[in-house]
């Protein structure tokens, strides 16, 4: 990863350095075009929010664990976000769901940018994630019927090749690569891991371990 042709930025720096690796999302998700899925008839537009924040440990993403009696994905690793209401942009669906779920309000969000949209075939939906820095993660009100608990994963143990792998997996006559990362006894899989590794290749260059969609 490298800041300019003359002094090569180190990942630990970025990590470590809270505006440091502000910048250094802006302008990476700003010099690069989002991918756009290809959705079949009949799909739904979602969108979530990779929280950002900063940690003792560097800089870290926020994951929550949805509880049991949701419909969709119980009890599953997931970003904040969900299906766009009538009207609703993915930023403004992404950021509403956001203060619903967790309780933070889309003033307190620096939006960084946007990622890959990921068509999720099994559910239907065509999700847009965006990357968004929260200043103040000790004041969250996490939604009693959405949100079981919530992690804060360092991005370096995201980005250790310990912490994750890939899974090929069969559907439709199609095979897919599934992502799958180990944090803090859970696994993060599907969807949410298809994200996670989509932006630490776009922003740290971490290895790519496959293309292809997520189930």
């Amino acid at each position: 990863m490298t800041g300019s042709r003359e002094q090569p930025v180190r990942v630990q720096d970025v990590l470590h350095d809270p505006e440091m690796f502000r910048a250094h999302v802006r302008k990476t998700l700003a010099h690069r075009e989002a991918r756009r899925g290809t959705p079949q008839p009949g799909t739904r537009r979602a969108a979530v929010l990779m929280p950002l924040v900063a940690s003792p440990d560097g800089a870290a993403i926020l994951l929550t664990k949805r509880t049991d009696t949701l419909e969709r994905h119980g009890g599953q690793i997931s970003f904040p976000g969900g299906g766009l209401e009538e009207g609703e942009t993915p930023l403004e669906a992404a950021l509403r769901e956001t203060f619903e779920e967790i309780g933070v309000p889309a003033a307190d969000v620096d939006v960084l940018g946007r990622l890959d949209e990921e068509v999720i075939t099994v559910s239907g939906f065509a999700v847009t994630p965006f990357a968004g820095v929260i200043a103040s993660p000790s004041r969250l009100r996490l939604s009693a019927r959405e949100v079981r608990a919530v992690l804060q994963v360092p991005i370096e143990v995201l980005l250790d090749p310990h912490t994750t792998r890939t899974e090929v997996w069969e559907r439709s006559g199609r095979s897919r690569v599934v992502h799958f990362y180990a944090v803090g006894g859970e696994a993060v899989w599907g969807a949410t891991a298809r994200i996670i590794a989509r932006f630490l290749q776009a922003v740290f260059d971490a290895p790519s371990r496959g293309a292809g969609d997520v189930i």
